[in-house]
This record gives C-alpha cells, sequence and structure tokens, in this order.
C-alpha cells in the first residue's frame, strides 16, 4: 500500500502528560510500512478540509494496528481534534508516506530527537532490536523537564536486554537541578558520540534543533552524506 485512503478508528488513547498522548489506530488487513514513514490525517474545520502528518510510532511487526505519538498545539485545530477523540471513533487517513527510513543497516547508527521528534526512532529501534540487529544504536532525546519522557521504562528495558543498545537524555529545563545533562542535545554531541563512531546520524524534530544538530555534526567533521533528518515545521 502506497499512500491510501482509508477511514481508521480510535482503538486506544493513553495520556503521557497533560498535552502529550499516544493513539493507536486501526488499519486495513494490507497496511504495511517501514519504520520512519508517517501517515496524514484529514480533519474538518468549517468545510475547509486540513491535512496534517504524524509519524508512525509503532513497528512495523506490529500488525492491525499504528500508533501515533503527538503534543497537543495551543490553538491547533487538528492537534485539539486528536486530542479529544473517544474510543471507536472514525478519521480519514491516507499512507504510509515518507522517506525519512533508514539507508544503510549495516551501519552503527545514532538517532537524535527533540520532543515527539522520537516517534519515528522507536519505530526504528523497535524493528531494528526485533531483526537482531548487532551493530551499535544510540539514542539521544531531548526534552524540557522530567514530564516530558517518553516510554522511560520501555528503553530501559531495551537496554538491559540488548547491550548494544544505549540511550540519554538531555532535559532543558529540569526539575531536578541535580539532572546529568542538562541543556539541548547539540551541546552534548562531543561527549557522547564515541570516538570510534563511523555510523549514520539520523535526526528529528523542529527545524531550529534540527539545524543546530546539523552544524555540530559538521564541525566534528562528520561528512555531510552520512547525516539525514526529518524536519517537523
Amino acid at each position: 500500500m502506497d499512500g491510501e485512503r482509508f477511514t481508521s478508528r480510535l482503538i486506544e488513547s493513553k495520556l503521557l502528560n497533560e498535552d502529550t498522548k499516544i493513539l493507536k489506530f486501526s488499519v486495513p488487513e494490507n497496511f504495511e510500512f517501514k519504520a520512519g514513514q508517517y501517515v496524514t490525517i484529514a480533519f474538518y474545520n468549517e468545510g475547509k478540509r486540513i491535512l496534517r502528518s504524524y509519524s508512525i510510532f509503532s513497528s512495523p511487526h506490529e500488525k492491525g494496528f499504528i500508533s501515533i505519538c503527538f503534543k497537543k498545539v495551543k490553538e491547533g485545530f487538528a492537534s485539539g481534534v486528536l486530542f479529544d477523540m473517544k474510543i471507536d471513533e472514525k478519521i480519514e487517513m491516507k499512507g504510509p508516506l515518507g522517506s525519512f527510513v533508514l539507508r544503510n543497516q549495516k551501519n552503527e547508527l545514532m538517532f537524535i530527537s527533540a520532543g515527539t521528534g522520537f516517534a519515528p526512532f522507536r519505530s526504528m529501534i523497535l524493528n531494528l532490536l526485533k531483526n537482531n540487529f548487532q551493530n551499535k544504536i544510540i539514542l539521544l532525546r531531548g526534552y524540557r523537564t522530567e514530564f516530558g519522557l517518553c516510554c522511560e521504562n520501555e528503553l530501559a528495558n531495551l537496554k538491559l536486554i540488548h547491550k548494544n543498545f544505549e540511550y540519554h537524555n538531555i532535559l532543558s529545563r529540569p526539575i531536578n537541578k541535580d539532572y546529568p545533562f542538562i541543556g539541548h542535545v547539540q551541546d552534548f554531541l562531543e561527549k557522547i558520540v564515541p570516538k570510534d563512531f563511523k555510523g549514520d546520524f539520523y535526526i528529528c524534530g523542529l527545524k531550529e534543533m534540527v539545524e543546530g544538530v546539523k552544524e555540530k555534526l559538521l564541525k566534528m567533521g562528520i561528512p555531510r552524506d552520512q547525516i539525514f533528518f526529518e524536519r517537523y515545521n
């Protein structure tokens, strides 16, 4: 299936914090996607059709549904509709779409995200580890406070089970002032990226963060053709 339209039903809704949710939606039996792809959801407001795109949060191994993780945007119509959806409500989708997928699955990998930019990387990481990927995977996530952290228990368990996986959280405004990493993700690249790391870098988040990380990686001598990104604005 390549960008087909379909009607989806909300199966499950999980509140992460006051403005972030994970929603699980039904998909057709033949729906298949690559980790990193997204769906476009249609919203209707005063006769106008509004389209918004959301990275698929779940793994390709999970069949019959997909999940998205999103933040309710202040005065944002689409995110407000999603946030208020009830179980069994239906919505129009199109997908899978997008080319933000792994280029080379034989290389070491570093994923760098901010906020809900973690979504495509969760899909990629679950898929890679399910397929017994053996090379190093490093995940670097940026959030504002501890309340924004997503899937912390899941990631901690993956780290225990898979010795090739590690992750680090960076908080810009932590409640705990002794938090080990305070700042933005680009502030810690030199400290966290191993000196002998020869793999690819994938970045996802808002434009300012993506550009800041790209600039820092290039200054560190990372070849431009080993840096891939997707911006959410």
